[in-house]
């Protein structure tokens, strides 16, 4: 008897699968963490934005600012007296964005910039002209970014998407503007995700050229993201300029686009139970450029997240090698041609 030929199925598909099956594993034990604590436990003052000091005549930059938590950010930034400049690579998209920030907050100032994270000369432009108008710069918000791109996919100089804009753009575009920052003695806040813990950081493949994955290489590019915050901040310690990472916990924006509708539906259930409200997202982000000390990495504190204050949080293991940290640097030096006015390596 013959038997029937078994279907074929694709080492994508099965990825896919296992992501799907990861988010429900997830939501499971975040449906299980919920009873479990004590929901009705009487808590003390829970910090937000609003409890942010005065940032009157502050200069601000937000990349990502025209949507979800970079949005959210320029906004709160604002409503205690920065004049923020939001960065983004649509136009119209952030003019649009200029115009309803201004609606909520009237009183502010907000001015838009063009600026593409995946292209370098789009970077050394967008600098160029932050550095002419001689403003010191008192924040820098490294939020923009890409997450979960099926198919890989390069950058305009040709780096993996997700590494290429979620790290080498930020670390391109931070140098450049270094001189801006150390005039002010100003923050770099750089956004990671939880994401940066699950899988180790391979030096020799930073493209993801032997093993592309989307989850993998969005978490990855996050990872980067700390290990660059960290060494950021032990480099630059002599110029005044401080430099921290973030995860700014778990909320539904537009960078959950490219992943499936089944997984999509269950981070939606997961953000309902443990997650911020849109209202909330910039929490702690803001913690992290005005009340944390350098060096550190903010982010949740609790479990049922928009119940707790931000504080500091522990970072991935890899973040804590100092070797990594110090080839990445030198790695994306290389890559993006761009080296730090301080230069002043790291020894520990």
């Amino acid at each position: 008897m013959q038997l029937a030929a078994l279907p074929s199925i694709s080492f994508g598909l099965i990825s896919q699968i296992l992501y799907q099956l990861q988010f429900y594993i997830y939501c499971i034990f975040a449906i299980d963490a919920i009873f479990v604590c004590n929901l009705l436990q009487e808590s003390k003052h829970m910090w937000t934005a609003k409890d942010m000091p005065q940032q009157t005549g502050k200069k601000v930059i937000v990349t990502g600012g025209a949507s979800g938590i970079g949005f959210q950010v320029a906004q709160a930034m604002a409503l205690k007296g920065a004049d923020v400049l939001i960065a983004g690579r649509d136009k119209d998209k952030g003019i649009a964005a200029v115009a309803e920030l201004r609606r909520l907050v009237p009183q502010a100032s907000f001015s838009f910039g063009l600026l593409d994270l995946g292209n370098m000369v789009s970077i050394a432009r967008f600098a160029e002209a932050v550095l002419e108008s001689g403003a010191p710069l008192d924040h820098l918000f490294n939020v923009a970014g890409v997450m979960m791109i099926p198919k890989r996919t390069l950058t305009a100089d040709g780096f993996e998407m997700h590494m290429g804009t979620n790290f080498l753009g930020h670390f391109a575009l931070t140098g450049r503007l270094f001189p801006a920052i150390e005039a002010a003695s100003g923050r770099v806040v750089t956004v990671s995700a939880r994401a940066a813990s699950w899988y180790p950081l391979d030096i020799d493949d930073l493209q993801s050229q032997g093993d592309y994955r989307p989850m993998r290489a969005y978490a990855l590019s996050k990872l980067a993201d700390i290990l660059f915050a960290l060494e950021l901040s032990k480099r630059a310690a002599a110029t005044g300029v401080t430099s921290l990472a973030v995860d700014p916990g778990t909320a539904k924006t537009a960078l959950q686009r490219h992943t499936s509708p089944v997984l999509r539906r269950a981070a939606e259930v997961l953000i309902s139970l443990i997650g911020y409200p849109l209202d909330r997202v910039a929490d702690t982000v803001t913690f992290a450029a005005t009340m944390a000390k350098a060096g550190a990495y903010i982010g949740p504190t609790r479990i049922i997240q928009s119940r707790g204050s931000p504080g500091a949080i522990a970072v991935p293991k890899q973040a804590n090698d100092g070797q990594l940290r110090r080839q990445l640097w030198q790695a994306a030096e290389s890559l993006t041609s761009v080296r730090y006015a301080f230069n002043q390596e790291s020894t520990s």
